[in-house]
């Protein structure tokens, strides 16, 4: 796949180094196989790298020149102004090489965590936030991404400050992408980007109205109330007919939003409805336990059965209350009252079935998309919106412990993580062309499958130790490859493995 789109010839064209040794892009794709493949830190990459068929194709290759200094060295030859540029010239060949479709672009970030020391000054772009694994107590970096609907391409990256609000990194990037894809254009041909309620802000869709890209976004039900209280069971939600939307209803409207008038859709998902009212009764069960508990403590104490500890107050029992009642809509359903007994402050709580009842009609299982694009059929735009899960799955992709291809990330400077995710990125890169190409050939695996197949195939060397009397000999060495099922055999013919095997 490497070579199909000449990466390193590219990389090596717009960061050249004189002819010693290694080159640039020849460690930059070292790297993004390993990250494809068995991700190791740099300190490892020669234990893993006498152990593929790349011990073929870069014949005289030495432990030392995989050391994790040499790729330090070079990834220090990389200018930080430099790897979006590099980033396109590669993406760019790729492109007029292969067709693809960019009519539908989703967008969306995630973030890493990282173990840079708190005290660690060189390192600006790793800062605490929240993180989406939960490990919100260490330092995180941000990624955003830009991928095509149709074979899942990474078009666009940016790896940035960990503590950035998604909406703010949005209305940032979204010059750098109108820039690079304005080309991408052709009369009778539009780029539509799809993105979630978390990127939206009036900034960055006046930028998408600037310019000839059209958008497909959603609105957060508490900035649109009337919307949102409109009732599930109101006459107005209709059926698409889509077998796809079997579940789901839509009410579509005209809408001035962000300044503009929008082609707005409200969504009822029965399904999506389902699962809400399930988490809404867990939520409240666990809450109304916790305050229960906090109650008969404080009552105990109002009574004297609990002496010592902190006495309470008003502010640490409200306090107390308000962390209980942090989740969705529990703060709405759940109504405390205070009193005080011997100075102790007691609380009373009980659920509000009114606002319970109005919540289940309006709130539950409902959407609110928008867009610019008012000729699109009603499902058309719920079906382009419901493909934001691509780029979900990406970033699961890139975070799973057994193939993905971010962690570890074992540096400290802001550079070479910048440069960690221009190599991790062509790693997506690449698996996504190597996906397009086995459906093309009606091979339908999974990342995950297509890895143990490949995996599957072998080469074997067995050495024959020179016979006494044999003089200065040679000891023989005879290769044969392990046998094949049927798709490894296709899988063998497909990616032009001969090239590769030693013989």
């Amino acid at each position: 796949i490497a070579r199909e789109i000449q990466l390193v010839e590219k990389i090596d064209h717009m960061l050249p180094k004189r002819k010693q040794g290694l080159s640039i892009g020849e460690y930059l794709l070292i790297a993004a196989i390993n990250r494809g493949l068995e991700a190791v830190s740099k300190r490892n990459m020669w234990s893993w790298f006498q152990n593929t068929v790349l011990l073929n194709y870069f014949p005289g290759i030495r432990k030392e020149q995989l050391s994790s200094q040499r790729f330090w060295d070079h990834m220090n030859l990389i200018p930080e102004e430099k790897i979006i540029p590099v980033w396109l010239e590669i993406l760019n060949n790729t492109l007029s090489s292969t067709n693809i479709d960019l009519s539908s672009v989703s967008y969306d970030e995630t973030n890493f965590y990282t173990f840079i020391s708190t005290f660690n000054k060189r390192c600006s772009i790793s800062q605490r936030g929240k993180n989406k694994q939960g490990r919100s107590n260490l330092r995180q970096v941000n990624y955003a991404l830009f991928c095509s609907k149709e074979n899942h391409l990474p078009l666009y990256f940016e790896v940035y400050q960990g503590n950035v609000y998604d909406s703010t990194e949005f209305k940032k990037i979204l010059p750098g992408f109108k820039a690079a894809f304005k080309d991408k254009i052709t009369p009778g041909s539009t780029i539509t980007i799809i993105f979630d309620k978390g990127n939206n802000s009036p900034e960055a869709i006046s930028e998408i109205d600037q310019s000839s890209f059209h958008f497909v976004g959603s609105l957060k039900l508490s900035d649109h109330k009337e919307l949102a209280l409109i009732s599930n069971m109101d006459e107005k939600f209709e059926s698409t007919g889509h077998p796809q939307l079997e579940s789901l209803k839509a009410l579509r409207l005209k809408k001035v939003v962000h300044g503009k008038q929008r082609t707005v859709i409200i969504t009822f998902n029965q399904n999506l409805y389902n699962d809400q009212l399930k988490t809404l009764y867990n939520d409240l069960e666990r809450c109304q336990r916790k305050l229960s508990e906090l109650s008969r403590r404080l009552k105990d104490r109002a009574e004297g059965l609990i002496t010592r500890g902190k006495k309470p107050t008003k502010a640490s029992v409200g306090k107390n209350v308000k962390e209980i009642l942090k989740r969705q809509y529990m703060k709405q359903l759940i109504k405390v009252d205070y009193q005080e007994k011997n100075t102790i402050p007691l609380i009373s709580y009980s659920l509000d079935g009114e606002e319970f009842a109005r919540l289940t009609d309006t709130y539950l299982g409902k959407k609110i998309l928008f867009t610019d694009n008012h000729d699109w059929k009603t499902e058309d735009i719920i079906l382009a919106y419901h493909g934001q899960h691509i780029i979900e799955n990406i970033f699961k992709e890139t975070k799973d412990r057994k193939t993905g291809c971010w962690w570890p990330v074992n540096h400290w400077t802001d550079q070479k993580i910048k440069v960690h995710g221009l190599y991790c990125t062509i790693t997506l890169l690449m698996r996504a062309l190597m996906i397009m190409k086995t459906r093309e050939d009606n091979i339908n695996l999974s990342l995950g499958r297509l890895h143990e197949k490949l995996k599957g195939i072998k080469q074997v060397i067995n050495i024959y130790p020179k016979q006494k009397g044999q003089g200065n000999r040679k000891e023989r060495k005879i290769r044969t490859l392990t046998r094949m099922d049927e798709i490894q055999e296709k899988l063998f013919e497909l990616s032009e493995m001969n090239a590769y095997i030693a013989i």
